[in-house]
């Protein structure tokens, strides 16, 4: 075909077809009047390039249309671009925002994420683990609590860095955690509840043997208990909406209690519609809190109160701690530690008098 060649060198594999015309990394250096060197620097972020001469590589590369090749670049380099980023259950509104400040932070890193979803189920966690390692990611965020304990152990002889949601043992140069304080946040909820004046509070769980839901349902035992409570009403469940809906329907059966703390807000929305459908006017009849502060909750009827995990801060520090990690900025791995915060609206309020 006239006008064509065969790339000749292994750079110019970073080559995007525009028209007839194939742009190189060459024809951005030569554009802005720089070495090929600079241009590299400039897209990597691998040295400090001055502002001016910056600008002139990246109007040069607008101008070309010029696209990097990261495929070869990984190649070439060893180490790919991409991070992986585990969580429990995509369609949970606790996780997409969680997500999207982990992608923030990588795209300013010139990083790429890929999200995957475990249904907090151990072996698919095992799964997409065995999956990012073979893509030779250099890091990993795990924010789910379902894994089994070797896979720890699998992570670190592959020399990945990874976060951990909870403390998966002890750290290390390529080990760090978040802890959320989850038993400072029951905590707040069944006091909230106490000081309107119920007595009788229920709790919906998650499945025991998920270790976030296990970590929630200790809390509530361990209040009910220092306030003098023996029998206590517990249902287990599943995070989700009608999972809530289940766990209230039996609460309701016999002597309905007067308020109801539930493990996450998705179980929440699910009791307060099983309510409704008993006849229940929420909080005149009984009050219902939640937990995460998903951005729902506040546009709930009524709006509900609950207990809100900075989700923000969850992804941004989470990818701080993968790039101290993976760049060699600390010695050792760190835990970092985020508190919640109790959020009173409108679904809670004194008990009915009888």
């Amino acid at each position: 075909m006239a006008g064509f060649r065969e790339p000749r060198t292994k750079r110019e594999t970073g080559f995007r077809v525009r028209g007839r015309e194939l742009v190189n990394i060459k024809n951005v250096a030569d554009r802005a009047g720089v070495s090929i060197a600079t241009v590299s620097h400039v897209l990597n972020q691998t040295r400090r390039v001055r502002p001016e001469t910056a600008a002139r590589v990246r109007t040069a590369i607008e101008e070309l249309g010029y696209s990097q090749n990261l495929a070869a670049r990984n190649l070439a380099t060893g180490r790919s671009n991409i991070l992986g980023l585990i969580v429990s259950d995509i369609q949970n509104p606790h996780f997409p925002e969680l997500t999207r400040n982990f992608q923030d932070q990588a795209l300013l890193h010139n990083m790429e994420v890929l999200v995957m979803n475990t249904g907090y189920d151990p072996q698919r966690t095992s799964d997409c683990v065995r999956r990012l390692i073979g893509l030779r990611v250099p890091g990993l965020a795990i924010m789910t609590t379902e894994y089994d304990t070797g896979l720890v152990e699998l992570v670190a002889r592959q020399n990945i860095r990874a976060v951990y949601y909870f403390n998966p043992g002890p750290l290390s140069p390529l080990i760090s955690c978040i802890l959320v304080n989850y038993g400072e946040g029951i905590r707040e909820a069944v006091n909230h509840l106490e000081e309107l004046g119920h007595r009788q509070i229920a709790f919906i769980g998650g499945a025991p043997h998920l270790q976030s839901a296990m970590y929630r349902r200790q809390a509530f035992i361990e209040q009910m208990q220092a306030r003098g409570e023996g029998a206590m009403r517990i249902v287990d469940a599943d995070f989700s909406a009608e999972g809530g809906y289940y766990g209230c329907s039996r609460l309701l059966s016999s002597a309905p209690p007067t308020a109801i703390v539930c493990a996450n807000d998705l179980m929440a929305f699910g009791a307060m519609h099983c309510c409704r459908d008993k006849g229940l006017r929420i909080p005149q009849d009984i009050s219902i809190v939640g937990f995460d502060n998903i951005s729902f909750s506040q546009y709930s009827h009524p709006p509900l109160t609950t207990v809100a995990i900075p989700r923000d801060k969850l992804g941004q520090l989470a990818f701080k701690a993968l790039w101290e990690m993976i760049n060699r900025q600390t010695s050792e791995g760190r835990v970092i530690q985020l508190g919640t915060r109790l959020l009173v609206r409108e679904s809670t309020a004194p008990p009915r008098k009888n």
